[in-house]
């Protein structure tokens, strides 16, 4: 949990800092907008007095400040608050001014009181739930302050029904933006609720999928989490190829455990590595063997072509092991076979596995068993010769497995017939 919400605080941190880069760019166009608005009236003999443009400029030079700090890494959290007063406080020097301009009434109808509405709103698209109440206090403070020591006083006898000379009314504004302030607020709580939540759910996710990339490949670990798996499994066309290495019972026999585990381990990094870039799936290991399989969990119309080509990578990579004296007199065989499958989760409700279920994976075995007795590094049954094209294949005749009734048309690549068996 500690380190859930060291995650979140990191990311909402950046996120803030996002938002106030955002908020400081709008402003600083908007105000370096209504500032040229006001040197171009003035220039074209607007009656505007010459203090107005100050208030534009000013406010741009506030975030052009700001700009500078977020850029430079030095913006700090309580800047925010200033910031904000510094919103609020614009929206009272545009009211003294309507006020100084164009008196009492003007000034309680023209844009000041709705502008302070605008900087609590502000304070919300900071995420800051205390800033929200901040800015609406703030605001209401200033509003009421103005209202009453200084609009109210100057304002004409004749309109004392008038929101200028009416107590009610400014309470009344002075409530509507606490009221924003504290909408803010419960609004700013549940986002980052929710954000705290999505936060915790994209952590556990990853450490999951971390969990799980160790023990399924990245195509099975994908399928799993997107939540399309069909209770039952499907019905596909697969290519299957189970691989083993030769002689590996003497192996074992002449190595301490430490050193068959280390050199299983580097094998099989190696041939899974190979697989992955093909788009295969290593389901299962078994012992020193390998089922893997082509065309599932994702379909793959290419499967035979698929699994070819990782075969001979493997072998190939076989041979610069056994040649560099990592894995010494390592040598393997491989199997392939094409059919429909079972592919779906198989096993209880505390413990489930993804593989291939069905005839064409009993079959795939069978046929790697008869690579050492034929003395080829690889075979291929005649589904696979049918997929495979134009390849050359050399035929080794049909040969009857355990388990089968029908003979199987047995094939191996023309250009490895005179090999040995990797």
């Amino acid at each position: 949990m500690r380190r859930e919400a060291q995650s979140f605080d990191t990311l909402f941190g950046e996120t803030l800092l996002r938002l106030e880069s955002s908020i400081t760019f709008i402003v600083m166009v908007g105000a370096g907008f209504v500032f040229a608005l006001a040197v171009l009236a003035l220039a074209t003999g607007s009656s505007m007095p010459w203090t107005i443009p100050l208030v534009p400029l000013t406010y741009f030079s506030w975030y052009l400040g700001t700009h500078f700090l977020l850029k430079t890494g030095r913006f700090r959290p309580w800047m925010r608050y200033a910031s904000s007063l510094v919103d609020v406080s614009i929206c009272s020097v545009v009211m003294l001014l309507d006020f100084q301009k164009n008196g009492s009434v003007y000034a309680v109808s023209a844009g000041g009181p709705p502008l302070y509405a605008v900087a609590v709103a502000m304070a919300t698209l900071r995420l800051e739930p205390r800033l929200c109440l901040f800015a609406g206090i703030t605001s209401a403070t200033q509003l009421l302050a103005i209202m009453l020591l200084i609009v109210s006083p100057a304002a004409p006898v004749e309109a004392v029904l008038s929101a200028a000379r009416d107590i009610y009314v400014s309470l009344m504004k002075a409530f509507f933006l606490l009221t924003i302030g504290g909408i803010g607020w419960v609004a700013t709580r549940s986002m980052r609720g929710l954000l705290r939540r999505l936060t915790e759910s994209a952590v556990e996710r990853e450490r999951v999928r971390g969990l799980l990339g160790m023990h399924v490949s990245e195509q099975v670990m994908e399928y799993l989490l997107s939540g399309k798996m069909k209770d039952g499994g499907e019905r596909r066309t697969i290519t299957v190829c189970f691989t083993d290495i030769r002689d590996f019972t003497p192996l074992s026999e002449s190595h301490t455990p430490e050193e068959v585990l280390r050199l299983l381990n580097l094998y099989f990094g190696r041939m899974c590595d190979i697989v992955a870039e093909h788009g295969g799936v290593v389901n299962k290991f078994l012992g020193d063997g390998m089922l893997i399989v082509f065309g599932a969990p994702a379909h793959q119309p290419d499967d035979a072509q698929r699994a070819l080509a990782a075969s001979r990578a493997m072998l190939a990579e076989v041979a610069r092991m056994r040649e560099r004296g990592e894995f010494p007199n390592l040598r393997i065989g491989i199997g392939m076979h094409r059919g429909e499958a079972v592919v779906g989760n198989v096993g209880g409700v505390q413990r489930q596995e993804y593989t291939a279920i069905g005839d064409t994976v009993n079959t795939a075995s069978r046929v790697e068993n008869l690579t050492k007795a034929l003395g080829r590094p690889l075979l291929v049954t005649r589904e696979c010769r049918d997929a495979l094209g134009p390849e050359r294949f050399e035929p080794l005749g049909s040969h009857t497995v355990k388990g089968r009734a029908q003979p199987l048309e047995l094939f191996t690549l023309a250009a490895e017939g005179s090999q040995q068996a990797a």
